[in-house]
């Protein structure tokens, strides 16, 4: 569940609670809103080396200690405390709605409409604002069939990250959804800040001129593996093209400036399953700098 659902839902609680309890108090000044005070304190944590330290109902315990309608402030701190143990158990599952599942696709075909609804199926049944892409690999062949595609995902929430697997099989023509594994927040956030947006991603593979790829290609086979990794680029000695907003592909001309991009490499194999030697990169997503950092061509 999103984090401001269950906060908004907690306060709505806590705001209820305190009006029946505040009939049966002494009177006291502002007390209803020291009801919802206390409620939030006792919810209140603090992390400490990935772990959720209930700061909160510490506080009011050891330093807290109203004299007034004293036993009803503390179950008002218990409440924001229950829910403190609530979001705790329900971490882990609040993006995991998506359990491993299968869905028919039928033959996808690169070219045309049913590579838009693939990309549409995936982006509508784990779509997240925060949805970043690791990677991608997608097999074609020259008639644009595709072969096979994962996907590499990550979503992030409130306290943790979750790996999403999505592959197509063509063989089987299924399109299969997979959680893959849970890390806690602190531990990716620098990484998770230089991939990515997905829905970015799935756009630009919708308008990317796959005929033109096609019609260059001298094998039968074609695979495309985007890397979600803004990177700094040093290209003079690599084959370049650059995606333009329509999707078409413009040869790089080389100036000296380093490129700052996303990175589709696309790998030409025979029939025998051997790979050429010559490779291509395209970029997408992309901006020039002359600060001549050195990159990494891979």
């Amino acid at each position: 569940m999103d984090f401001l659902i269950q906060w908004s839902l907690f306060l709505l609680a806590a705001i209820i609670l305190g009006f029946f309890l505040e009939k049966r108090t002494e009177k006291e000044q502002y007390l209803y809103l020291k009801f919802v005070f206390y409620a939030c304190l006792g919810a209140v944590s603090f992390p400490v080396y990935d772990i959720q330290l209930p700061l909160g109902i510490i506080l009011f315990l050891i330093v807290l200690h109203p004299k007034k309608n004293s036993r009803y402030k503390r179950y008002m701190a218990l409440f924001g405390f229950l829910f403190f143990l609530l979001q705790l158990v329900l971490g882990p599952f609040d993006t995991i709605t998506l359990r491993e599942e299968t869905q028919q696709m039928g033959q996808v075909t690169i070219t045309d409409d049913s590579f838009e609804i693939l990309m549409d199926h995936i982006d509508r049944r784990i779509g997240d604002d925060s949805l970043r892409l690791e990677q991608s690999q997608l097999l074609f062949d020259q008639g644009g069939n595709l072969r096979n595609a994962t996907f590499e995902l990550i979503a992030k929430t409130p306290t943790r990250f979750v790996r999403y697997e999505v592959s197509y099989q063509e063989v089987t023509g299924t399109l299969t959804y997979r959680p893959r594994e849970e890390v806690l927040t602190r531990s990716l956030e620098s990484y998770y800040q230089k991939l990515i947006d997905a829905s970015t991603s799935f756009a630009m593979l919708k308008t990317l001129s796959i005929k033109q790829i096609l019609h260059e290609s001298k094998t039968p086979y074609v695979e495309m593996d985007l890397d979600g990794l803004y990177e700094t680029f040093s290209l003079q000695d690599a084959t370049v093209l650059l995606v333009d907003d329509q999707g078409d592909l413009i040869p790089y001309v080389n100036t000296g400036e380093d490129v700052l991009a996303n990175a589709i490499r696309l790998t030409y194999f025979r029939s025998d399953g051997q790979s050429l030697q010559d490779k291509k990169i395209l970029l997408y997503n992309y901006s020039f700098e002359t600060s001549r950092r050195k990159g990494v061509v891979r």
